[in-house]
């Protein structure tokens, strides 16, 4: 007899150390992210005219806006370095994820005297964590649904591309209007 398919994905996606490791990165950034929100971890110092927390932001935000564009020319200007190209855009981009939660919460766990306007912030974080959230589910689609069935990749992959434009749009107004216009 051979097992159900479903038993036999589980099980090979639990053999798959790129898997484990990405996923155990993301429930330690949760893990960070909350911690800093609730002043175990302190981000509010001053490195230069910036708070420890902006500067994680902007680091996130740059590798962002530089590297977005870079791994789409690059996967296709050196095919033959693709997985290479893959893992550093994966880790990369799960870091920049780190850095803008650190960044977020750092917002956050301001005293109330010295709160800030979250607006755009709230939708470049939100716009972040579902572009993790659908590169994740587009890489290793873990979640089966009714019947058996796997999400169809190019659906994940569609919402994932065109995430970044939303995202280049926000980010860019959030620059002009917390830096340059400030």
């Amino acid at each position: 007899m051979t097992q159900s398919p479903k038993i036999e994905d589980k099980e090979n996606l639990l053999r798959n150390k790129a898997f484990l490791l990405e996923t155990i990165y993301i429930i330690t950034i949760i893990i960070v992210t909350i911690l800093v929100v609730l002043d175990f971890v302190d981000t509010g110092f001053f490195l230069g005219p910036y708070r420890f927390s902006h500067w994680m932001g902007i680091i996130g935000s740059a590798f962002i806006l530089v590297f977005a564009p870079l791994y789409y020319i690059l996967k296709r200007r050196f095919p033959q370095r693709y997985k290479i190209l893959l893992n550093l855009h994966i880790f990369g981009f799960t870091t920049a994820f780190l850095l803008v939660s650190i960044h977020l919460a750092g917002q956050l766990s301001r005293p109330l005297q010295f709160y800030p306007d979250l607006g755009g912030g709230v939708a470049l974080y939100i716009l972040v964590a579902i572009l993790v959230a659908t590169g994740y589910l587009y890489r290793y689609n873990p979640i089966t649904l009714k019947g058996g069935k796997k999400l169809q990749p190019h659906t994940n992959r569609m919402l994932h591309l065109s995430l970044i434009s939303g995202l280049y749009i926000v980010l860019i107004v959030h620059i002009v209007l917390n830096f340059l216009l400030a």
